[in-house]
């Protein structure tokens, strides 16, 4: 009788762990690769949301300071409002994986970019960060840091007009 009493309290404890993890607790803490398939793939899989993809690196200045700003952002709308995904064009994947132990955060999964990525999507300047409405439509495409509220604003159009 003690063991699965044991056993439920365990039990419990893992559902209420699993029920309770939100967006910024479960983002991913290992940097896998995608290549340019896999982001059009993921682009007309998420027909009727709103996907924001962020290429950036963690040498570029711009592209750190954005990254807070689009934490934020993503805390802002559903799963099924929205898909974000950060696209690392570094030189190598271990940069990426040192910046997340060095304690940055993202809630959001951040993937490594594969040598066909920059070229499909002509990646010329970070940080560039491209909109797709919900047909997977890309209505948004600049180099540059923007504020977190423009996205949220253009966002909220998106959703509005789906």
């Amino acid at each position: 009788m003690k063991f699965f009493n044991k056993t439920s309290v365990i039990m419990a404890l893992m559902l209420l762990f699993v029920v309770g993890c939100n967006k910024a607790e479960t983002a991913q803490k290992g940097v896998e690769n995608i290549n340019a398939q896999a982001v059009q793939d993921l682009i007309s899989n998420n027909k009727g949301k709103v996907v924001l993809v962020n290429f950036w690196a963690t040498w570029c200045p711009p592209c750190r300071a954005e990254i807070p700003e689009l934490v934020e952002l993503r805390k802002k709308f559903s799963d099924d409002e929205l898909v974000m995904i950060g696209v690392s064009v570094d030189a190598e994947p271990g940069a990426v994986t040192k910046f997340l132990a060095d304690g940055n955060e993202f809630n959001y999964p951040v993937y490594f970019a594969d040598q066909d990525v920059s070229s499909f999507f002509r990646i010329q300047s970070i940080p560039r960060t491209m909109l797709y409405d919900g047909n997977g439509k890309r209505v948004f495409d600049k180099e540059g840091s923007y504020p977190g509220a423009m996205f949220e604003n253009y966002i909220k159009k998106l959703l509005k007009d789906r």
